[in-house]
């Protein structure tokens, strides 16, 4: 069974100028160990599919059809489940990590809690498995981490932090939602090998949202290429970024600069983001 299964997701949003249809029937799914990426320019449906799926849009903004099972759970015709799922099976790795953590609470704080919510262990273990955590996810420091405030950490170390609680939850789904966007080239390399580091660990699924097609042919096993609320082009990752069919796809394409070594694993992540951004190659 899928770890999530979507068929034909419909998101109409209800606006002063009346009802827009942002996800326009939407069908995909994905499998333990598997990434697949949405990607699309801004405003095409990526993210808003992303958080319709989570059930984070209001219910008096948003009107969601079609069907959608997570873990084998309906999380369209009903909340319950996706209540009991959210944070545990299904987790969120934000664009901007600030907005998803306390800013009152320490970074310690706030991981014991969730691992003893979700372990009801004692607060030692819990504390232990947090710095394991840390460490796992290669956060320098990781005794001093849990003492400090999130804005006393950089971006990139706050999505470890994220990525950690992750790995707390067990999950069997992250949907990370432009999760690298707003760090430096070096800093969104490391998130990235990271990502693929802990998927090869633990077999978890991987949704990618993204408006960079570089990005996304780095981590993709498959690609859903969004426009005006619909896939224009699905499918393997080498197919649809070596052979395009749909002119958007063709359009993403030729915003990034050409790079042979896509697929050598003696060239640095780091160094192919460079390229992607404009670099010499």
């Amino acid at each position: 069974m899928p770890i999530l299964s979507v068929r034909d997701l419909t998101v109409d949003l209800m606006t002063a100028g009346g009802v827009i249809r942002a996800v326009d029937g939407v069908t995909f799914g994905i499998d333990s160990g598997e990434t697949v990426t949405i990607i699309g320019e801004s405003g095409s449906g990526k993210s808003t599919t992303a958080m319709a799926l989570l059930r984070l849009l209001p219910d008096d903004l948003a009107v969601l059809a079609g069907q959608a099972e997570l873990t084998g759970k309906d999380v369209i015709g009903t909340r319950k489940h996706i209540d009991g799922l959210r944070g545990r099976a299904v987790v969120l790795v934000p664009q901007d990590p600030m907005t998803a953590l306390n800013p009152i609470a320490t970074v310690g704080r706030q991981m014991v809690e969730a691992i003893r919510l979700r372990h009801r262990c004692g607060k030692a273990e819990a504390r232990d498995r947090a710095l394991a955590l840390l460490r796992q996810v290669h956060l320098s420091r990781p005794e001093q981490r849990l003492k400090q405030y999130p804005h006393e950490l950089s971006g990139g170390m706050l999505q470890r932090v994220l990525i950690a609680m992750a790995l707390s939850a067990q999950a069997e789904l992250i949907v990370a939602d432009e999760p690298t966007s707003a760090l430096d080239v070096t800093v969104q390399a490391g998130i990235l090998d990271l990502l693929l580091e802990i998927q090869q660990e633990t077999g978890v699924g991987i949704l990618l949202i993204t408006h960079d097609l570089g990005v996304a042919r780095l981590m993709s096993d498959r690609i859903h290429v969004m426009q005006s609320g619909k896939f224009v082009e699905s499918g393997p990752v080498e197919h649809v970024v070596d052979r395009p069919q749909h002119a958007y796809t063709r359009k993403l394409l030729d915003a990034i600069p050409k790079l042979g070594p896509w697929d050598d694993p003696d060239v640095p992540t780091a160094r192919k983001l460079e390229v992607m951004n404009g670099g010499s190659s």
